[in-house]
C-alpha cells in the first residue's frame, strides 16, 4: 500500500509530458513517435507509466536499466498508435491488472489495425496479476525474466495474437488457468525453469494455429491436463527435462505431426501422451500424421507409460534409452511395460519386435567396449549365452552332486548289508571256563545240545576271517566221551623171555 501511495505522488508530480521533458532520462523522436528512456545516466532510478504521462502519438517506447518501473492499469487505452513497448534490464517491474490491455473491442473495422507488441527482457516481476494481458496484443515476449507467480487469467481474452514466447524464464508458481482461452499463431516456451508443479489446466483452451514449441525447459512436476491446446500444425517437445510427468499431461488436438525428441523423463506415468490425437477431418484428408518419439531417456516409469492413441497418430519410436542397469531378469518385463500401442488395438507381435529394436539400457563401460548403453536386442543375446552357460554349469554341478549322493548311498547300503548278514569267527578257547566245565559234567554222555529259542546254538559265534564270505558252510560236531582208565596187573615177562632164549 505504501508503494502505491508513493507511486501516486510520483504521478502527481510528473506532468503529462514528463517522459519527454526530463531531458536526460528519455529521448523522444516526435517525428517517428519513438521514445527511449534509460536510468543509467541520471539520478532518477524509478519510473511510472500511466495514461497521462505517455505522450500522444507514441509508436515505440523502450525503458531500460531502471531499478523500478510501475505500469498503471489501462496505460495504453488512449494510445491507438502505439505498436511496441519494451522493458529491458528492469530490476523490479510492477504491473497491475489491465496494465497491458489494449483495444479490447471485437467490432469489425474497415481496416484491421495491428495490435500492440510487449517485450520484457532481463527483468524481474514479482507477480503477474489476473487480466494483465488483454485485448489485441500482436505479440507477448518474455526473455530472461524471473517471475514469482502468474495468477489465474493473467493471459486471457487475447485477440489477433501472433505469438506468445517465454524464453529462458524462471517461474516459481503457476495458478490454474493462467493462460485461458485465446487464439494465437505460435506458442513458444524455450529454456528456463518452472519450479514447483505446473498444475492442471495451466494452458487451457488455447487455439494454436501454427506451431507449439516446448524446448530446453526444466519442469519439476507436470500435472495431468497441464496443456489443453487445439489445432497446432506441428508440436515439438525438444530437449526438455521432466522430473515427473503425470498421466494425460498433454491434451493436444493436432492438425499435423508431433515430434518428441531428446527429452529426459525422470519419472513417466502411465498414459502420459495418450491424449495427443489428431482431428478427424485431418485424418480423412491426409491420413494419420506421424508421432515421432526419438532419442528420449526414461529412468523410472509405470506400466504403459508409452501408450499412444494409434487410431489417430502413427507412432514411430526409435532409440529410447532406459537409464537403468541392464538386467536379464527384468528385460522381458521392461519390454512389455514400455508398451507404446493404444489399448484399443493389440499389436503384441509388433510390440515385441519394437522392444528389441528400439530400447537401450545402461551397462558398464568396461563390459561393453566403451559404450555406456547397449541395445535390448544385443543384451538379450548376451543373456541367452550367459543363461545357457549358467544352466550348463548348474546341470553339471547338480548331476555331480546327485552322482556323488548316489555313490555314497550305495556304499552305505552295502556296508549296512554286510554288517547285518556277516558272521564272525572267534578262536576256540583252550581252557574252558567254570560254567563250561559244569555244563560238561552235567551233560556227560548226553547228545543233547543247548539251543536258544530260535533253534540255533547260542554258544556258537562265527567270524569270517580276512573279510571273506563263505556262502556254504558245514559244521561238524565231534563229541568227546570220557571213560575211566582200567588198571591192569603188570607181569614181568623178562624172566620168561630169558628162559626161552636159554633153551
Amino acid at each position: 500500500m505504501r508503494v502505491l501511495v508513493l507511486l501516486c505522488l510520483a504521478l502527481l508530480c510528473c506532468g503529462a509530458s514528463k517522459l519527454c521533458d526530463t531531458g536526460g532520462l528519455c529521448s523522444c523522436d516526435r517525428t517517428w513517435g519513438k521514445i527511449e528512456c534509460s536510468c543509467t545516466s541520471t539520478e532518477i532510478k524509478e519510473l511510472t507509466l500511466s495514461p497521462s504521462n505517455v505522450p500522444e502519438g507514441t509508436v515505440y517506447l523502450r525503458i531500460q536499466n531502471c531499478s523500478k518501473v510501475y505500469v498503471s492499469p489501462h496505460t495504453w487505452v488512449n494510445h491507438r498508435e502505439v505498436r511496441h513497448v519494451e522493458f529491458f534490464n528492469i530490476k523490479e517491474l510492477i504491473i497491475e491488472s489491465n496494465s497491458f490491455s489494449w483495444n479490447e473491442t471485437l467490432a469489425l473495422e474497415p481496416v484491421p489495425q495491428p495490435g500492440l507488441a510487449v517485450s520484457i527482457i532481463s527483468s524481474r516481476i514479482r507477480e503477474i496479476p489476473s487480466y494483465t494481458f488483454k485485448g489485441r496484443l500482436t505479440g507477448i515476449t518474455f526473455n530472461n525474466v524471473t517471475i514469482g507467480k502468474i495468477r489465474a487469467f493473467a493471459f486471457a481474452s487475447l485477440h489477433n495474437t501472433e505469438k506468445l514466447e517465454l524464453i529462458e524464464c524462471s517461474v516459481t508458481t503457476f495458478e490454474a488457468q493462467a493462460f485461458k482461452k485465446f487464439s494465437l499463431e505460435k506458442l513458444k516456451i524455450i529454456g528456463g525453469h518452472f519450479g514447483g508443479s505446473v498444475p492442471s489446466r495451466t494452458w487451457v483452451d488455447l487455439e494454436v494455429h501454427n506451431e507449439l514449441l516446448i524446448e530446453r525447459v526444466i519442469f519439476s512436476t507436470l500435472r495431468s491436463s497441464a496443456f489443453i491446446i487445439h489445432g497446432p500444425k506441428i508440436f515439438r517437445l525438444f530437449e526438455n527435462y521432466f522430473d515427473n510427468v503425470e498421466g494425460e499431461a498433454f491434451h493436444v488436438k493436432m492438425h499435423g505431426k508431433t515430434l518428441i525428441q531428446n527429452n529426459i523423463f525422470k519419472t513417466l506415468a502411465k498414459g502420459a501422451f495418450i491424449r495427443i490425437s489428431v482431428e478427424d477431418f485431418i485424418i480423412k484428408i491426409k491420413g494419420r500424421p506421424a508421432l515421432q518419439f526419438e532419442n528420449n531417456t526414461i529412468e523410472f516409469f509405470e506400466n504403459g507409460c508409452l501408450v499412444f492413441n494409434t487410431t489417430s497418430v502413427e507412432a514411430q519410436l526409435d532409440h529410447i534409452l532406459l537409464n537403468q542397469t541392464c538386467s536379464c531378469t527384468l528385460l522381458e518385463t521392461w519390454s512389455s511395460e514400455l508398451d507404446f500401442h493404444s489399448s484399443l488395438h493389440n499389436h503384441q507381435n509388433q510390440q515385441e519386435s519394437y522392444a528389441s529394436d528400439v530400447f537401450w539400457c545402461k551397462q558398464d563401460v568396461s563390459e561393453n567396449n566403451g559404450r555406456s548403453y547397449i541395445h535390448f536386442k544385443d543384451f538379450s543375446q548376451q543373456c541367452v549365452v550367459t543363461t545357457g552357460l549358467h544352466m550348463f554349469l548348474i546341470i553339471i554341478l547338480t548331476s555331480s552332486l546327485l552322482l556323488l549322493a548316489l555313490v555314497l548311498l550305495v556304499i552305505f547300503l552295502w556296508n549296512r548289508r554286510r554288517s547285518r548278514y556277516q558272521k564272525r569267527w572267534i578262536n576256540v578257547p583252550t581252557t574252558p571256563n567254570n560254567d563250561s566245565k559244569k555244563k560238561k559234567l552235567n551233560n556227560k554222555g548226553s547228545n543233547v545240545q543247548n539251543k536258544s529259542e530260535n533253534g540255533q546254538d547260542s554258544r556258537l559265534i562265527m567270524v569270517v576271517p580276512g573279510g571273506r564270505t563263505y556262502r556254504e558252510m558245514e559244521l561238524h560236531v565231534i563229541e568227546e566221551r570220557t571213560e575211566p582208565i582200567v588198571e591192569h596187573e603188570c607181569v614181568d615177562t623178562t624172566i620168561d623171555e630169558r628162559f626161552v632164549n636159554n633153551r
